[in-house]
């Protein structure tokens, strides 16, 4: 296998994805990923190829992309546009570049999707992502994503299509998902929402955890989502996961 060739091949296929992800919708996301397939099957044969080659193969292939996405983004001076290049590479990888050589028919598919994300995040660690693929984001569209707002409303005793949740899914589909700033919301979501709630339940006092949720950010969401304010329910939102990932992830 030339290994430089695959390496031009795969960074190729990274940038591809990244313009997929930037418009990053549900409603086009299972045909955009048929395109990808489509267009790349040979390719994906040659990277299934390199990585079944043997354990130390799997790791080369494996390091090139986040190795190339670590060099990018230590060359741009700006911190905050690194940042804002970061978040971009972040939901690249999670919405569509991993989930699509996670397609790769074979029993070593899942190990090599997953040593890429460990040494992305090697490469990377403030900005760390969860392993992610094309069935789980599919199935998370029809569950709502929307973790720990239903884990406050089941606390709270609402139903699944109680008037919040719904106004709640209405507004992530509606608004979020059509903007860069609210698809980068949504990416949080699909990497540490589900821990934070599995971590919440685990505490003795989850009820009243979830009840000081409700009161200090999604009733108030609710009320903005009501007046029109979408943007400022976005950053009220956003603060919320940074805040509890802060508290239930790296504490």
């Amino acid at each position: 296998m030339d290994h430089e060739n695959l390496k031009a091949e795969m960074i190729s296929l990274f940038e591809e994805t990244a313009e997929y992800a930037k418009k990053f919708h549900k409603k086009t996301y299972a045909s955009d990923m048929d395109i990808l397939l489509n267009r790349h099957g040979a390719l994906l044969g040659r990277i299934r190829e390199a990585f079944e080659e043997s354990d130390e193969a799997l790791k080369a292939a494996a390091v090139l992309i986040p190795e190339y996405a670590a060099g990018q983004l230590a060359a741009i001076p700006s911190k905050r546009k690194r940042d804002l290049a970061c978040l971009d590479y972040n939901m690249n990888m999670v919405s569509f570049f991993v989930p699509l050589l996670g397609e790769i028919n074979s029993v070593k598919t899942k190990e090599f999707t997953e040593k890429i994300i460990e040494i992305y995040n090697q490469k990377l660690p403030d900005n760390k992502i969860g392993h992610s693929t094309r069935e789980q984001i599919q199935g998370g569209f029809k569950k709502g994503l929307c973790y720990i707002t239903t884990a406050v409303c089941r606390s709270l005793d609402k139903p699944d299509d109680c008037y919040e949740l719904t106004l709640l899914r209405d507004y992530r589909d509606q608004y979020l998902l059509g903007s860069k700033e609210g698809m980068n919301t949504v990416n949080e979501y699909y990497n540490i929402a589900p821990t934070i709630v599995k971590r919440i339940n685990r505490q003795v006092d989850s009820a009243s955890i979830y009840a000081g949720i409700w009161q200090d950010y999604l009733s108030p969401c609710v009320r903005l989502i009501e007046e029109d304010k979408k943007e400022e329910c976005r950053k009220l939102y956003s603060d919320m996961v940074r805040k509890l990932e802060k508290k239930y992830l790296y504490s």
